[in-house]
């Protein structure tokens, strides 16, 4: 796949982690939802590694840009009525990241074989 696919799957997974990150969660059912914690991992390892796909850059700028934003988010979350900012969240998103910058590498190869 082109680097502007890989830009819009980036993107929009960017949009969709945003929205679930500040969306009313109250109504749903608790046994619907892994660990939240878990959650996070998972959302920040696969948007770090969508980013280092779609914009080949140094190491450092995925690991700072997905900081600023998962602060960013529990800054937002804590400003919302539903939602309550968490620094677990933060750590939790970092691991991901960390994760992300591990793993992708030997990742990256196979999808962009299969996708291409």
């Amino acid at each position: 796949m082109s680097a502007s696919v890989w830009r819009v799957l980036f993107f929009s997974a960017l949009f969709v982690a945003s929205w679930g990150f500040l969306k009313d969660v109250s109504g749903i059912p608790s046994t619907w939802m892994p660990n939240d914690k878990v959650m996070h991992v998972l959302i920040f390892l696969v948007l770090t590694g969508l980013f280092r796909t779609a914009f080949q850059t140094k190491w450092w700028l995925p690991v700072i840009l997905m900081a600023v934003y998962g602060a960013l988010i529990e800054v937002l979350q804590g400003m919302t009525p539903v939602r309550s900012a968490d620094p677990m969240d933060w750590l939790a998103d970092m691991t991901g990241v960390l994760l992300a910058m591990l793993i992708w590498p030997k990742v990256q190869p196979w999808l962009t074989k299969t996708a291409g």
